[in-house]
């Protein structure tokens, strides 16, 4: 009879503390207790929210939209078409190199290309004759197996020119090597000097940037990137006009947590009007993360128990149940929940100690 006993107060774990009882996650406070004038009840209902929290970043040109350029072959620089600050459009002349490499890339190319001519010519005419009855099949298929590998070569030394964003059809044994802009954009740094020589693996001596749109690379907390979303708008800050925010929009969310910082970075793409972000800069970045159904309750109704928070909710006129949560601080002494609550429960916004 006594291990009954003991196996019943085991299993309700239930203590008497004054005129409430405690049964694990429930507790029964009559109306009668006078520890119901100790606590405060708080309707919980969503609403819409707008989050806002500020960090740091570091303004950079948008990708693809900066280009190093330097010659691809060596040389000696012998004129330069361009100046400091100057527009500049794809395929616009940078400047131009006298070099030997250059030209024997050229004299590929043209051979090339006049071997094809030839082949190609042998090719029709054998196919003339075999319709005729003069030639064979087979040397019908060896001129076409001839024209296809001079048509493949002439398309690699191409290729190679293209690659170095040189244009196969300004090829000339007679003129030197012009390079040509990559991107439209602006002159932002030159290094020319006529008369100068260059390797192929020099460091680039024109940089041009297109800076009417930059991204800002902010850092975001770990505690943070749960409120950042794509397309979420942000202010851009400088501390040159902190009076004229640039407005931007989130593009990507990192996924690598940066394990020192516990942070993640997050692209931000802006307009540039009359160029206020300059690339290198470090700015302060505001970010706005609109929540529709937001639920927010006062700060005073969590409680902590190790690394988790709970807080009470009244299911009954007398019935309290203990039920996890997980939030985030706000402003003001509120919280933002996460999960654990939902519109319509009714909570202990104070006093909820007095139930543990």
């Amino acid at each position: 009879m006594e291990n009954r006993r003991q196996r019943a107060r085991g299993n309700h774990k239930a203590v008497e503390s004054g005129k409430i009882l405690i049964s694990g996650d429930t507790v029964l406070v009559p109306k009668s207790s006078v520890l119901r004038a100790k606590l405060t009840m708080y309707n919980v209902n969503s609403r819409e929210h707008l989050i806002q929290f500020t960090t740091t970043g570091v303004a950079r040109p948008l990708s693809g939209k900066k280009a190093e350029v330097t010659a691809p072959f060596e040389g000696r620089i012998v004129k330069s078409f361009i100046r400091l600050g100057q527009k500049v459009k794809t395929g616009t002349p940078l400047f131009e190199v006298s070099s030997s490499d250059y030209l024997e890339f050229v004299r590929m190319f043209l051979q090339s290309g006049r071997e094809r001519e030839l082949a190609e010519k042998n090719y029709f005419r054998k196919k003339e004759m075999m319709e005729s009855g003069v030639s064979s099949s087979k040397e019908l298929d060896e001129s076409k197996l001839e024209f296809d590998l001079a048509d493949k070569e002439y398309e690699k030394t191409a290729a190679i020119l293209k690659i170095f964003n040189l244009n196969p059809g300004d090829a000339d044994l007679s003129q030197p090597m012009i390079v040509r802009s990559p991107i439209t954009g602006e002159v932002v740094q030159t290094d020319i000097t006529a008369g100068q020589y260059i390797k192929s693996d020099s460091d680039p001596i024109v940089t041009i940037a297109d800076l009417d749109k930059v991204q800002v690379i902010a850092s975001v907390r770990e505690k943070d990137i749960g409120v950042v979303d794509l397309l979420d708008q942000v202010e851009i800050f400088t501390e040159s006009l902190p009076d004229k925010p640039v407005k931007g929009l989130v593009t990507y969310i990192g996924n690598i947590m940066n394990e020192e910082t516990r942070s993640v970075e997050v692209y931000i793409e802006c307009e540039n009007p009359g160029k206020i972000l300059k690339c290198g800069m470090f700015v302060t970045a505001r970010f706005y993360h609109k929540l529709n159904n937001a639920i927010i309750i006062p700060a005073s109704s969590v409680l902590q128990d190790h690394d988790k928070c709970f807080l009470y909710v009244q299911t009954e006129p007398e019935v309290f149940i203990k039920r996890e949560i997980t939030v985030t601080s706000m402003p003001e002494k509120q919280m933002l929940v996460h999960s654990g609550l939902e519109a319509g429960n009714i909570i202990v916004a104070e006093g909820g100690i007095y139930l543990q």
